[in-house]
């Protein structure tokens, strides 16, 4: 698999079949049983859309002197966690409805969100040097592969409720199984930058992602959240979607040769993922459903 193929072809492909899984579990009663608690839902929005991308700006103008790397940490938090944050959920014990909708409403809103803050970042980070796209563009690049395959698992699930009932646990285990293949195939081609990077910035990401999840259960705390909402809260705001922050990168790459170094972050924080998150959202939890 060449470097090309990976990014044109591979990664959209893995992206847009979770983000299929992801609207097909949708249900209007997920909407509905997350609109009785506005404040959660909205205190989880804000944090996806606004808090994370701020504190990871914050967090590489102090700790990465490198601008490429610095604009692919940036792209990194402007991508919510998707399918892998509701999982998380589930595991740590947190309300998955909230879960669900939190990251349904955040994917959406991020095909506003990336293409514009991206362009800002790149020009912030690169000057003179950022590479040129139209932000129409980027904006139909992340809609085709972020938002049109939610909107289709959503649209699917309300023609054929039975049949989804049925068959969704099964689709969603096929479509995860799809991406965590296509993604490690993909991770496997790109063996010298994975390892590179897991020397350059894997402690950054380590550290970025432990002080976001633990923003998140602060946030929870101090706005009188229960336990499972600062547990969803905490995973929402800590876990980014790696393989959309992939692709992210390689839109703003272009043409240029070589792998994309705006998309090393997400293929370092992709390997990392489960290895930091699991432990300590379970640990954090437990921890504070005891205060």
């Amino acid at each position: 698999m060449t470097t090309d193929t990976i990014i044109d072809v591979a990664v959209p492909v893995a992206v847009t079949v979770m983000m299929f899984a992801l609207g097909l579990g949708l249900t209007r009663a997920d909407f509905r049983s997350a609109l009785k608690r506005p404040k959660a839902l909205l205190l989880g929005v804000a944090s996806q859309i606004a808090l994370v991308p701020v504190v990871g700006f914050l967090f590489v103008s102090v700790l990465q002197r490198d601008a490429d790397l610095a604009l692919g940490i940036v792209l990194l938090t402007l991508c919510p966690g998707a399918a892998m944050s509701n999982l998380l959920t589930r595991i740590a014990g947190g309300d998955v409805a909230l879960s669900v909708t939190l990251t349904a409403v955040s994917n959406l809103l991020s095909a506003a969100t990336l293409p514009a803050l991206s362009l800002l970042a790149a020009g912030h980070f690169l000057g003179t040097e950022a590479p040129w796209i139209e932000f129409g563009d980027l904006t139909l690049r992340v809609i085709a592969v972020a938002t049109v395959p939610v909107l289709l698992g959503m649209t699917i699930r309300d023609l054929a409720p039975r049949f989804v009932e049925r068959h969704e646990p099964a689709i969603f285990r096929l479509c995860f199984a799809v991406f965590i293949a296509i993604i490690g195939w993909s991770f496997m081609e790109v063996a010298d930058t994975l390892q590179s990077g897991l020397i350059l910035i894997g402690w950054q990401l380590a550290f970025l992602t432990f002080l976001l999840l633990g923003l998140g259960l602060v946030v929870g705390q101090v706005c009188g959240l229960s336990a499972q909402q600062r547990t969803t809260i905490a995973v929402e705001t800590g876990v980014q979607n790696s393989g959309l922050g992939l692709a992210a990168g390689a839109m703003l790459w272009g043409d240029a040769a070589g792998f994309p170094l705006f998309a090393t972050p997400s293929v370092v924080y992709g390997a990392l993922t489960y290895a930091m998150t699991v432990p300590v959202v379970i640990l954090l939890s437990r921890a504070w459903q005891r205060v």
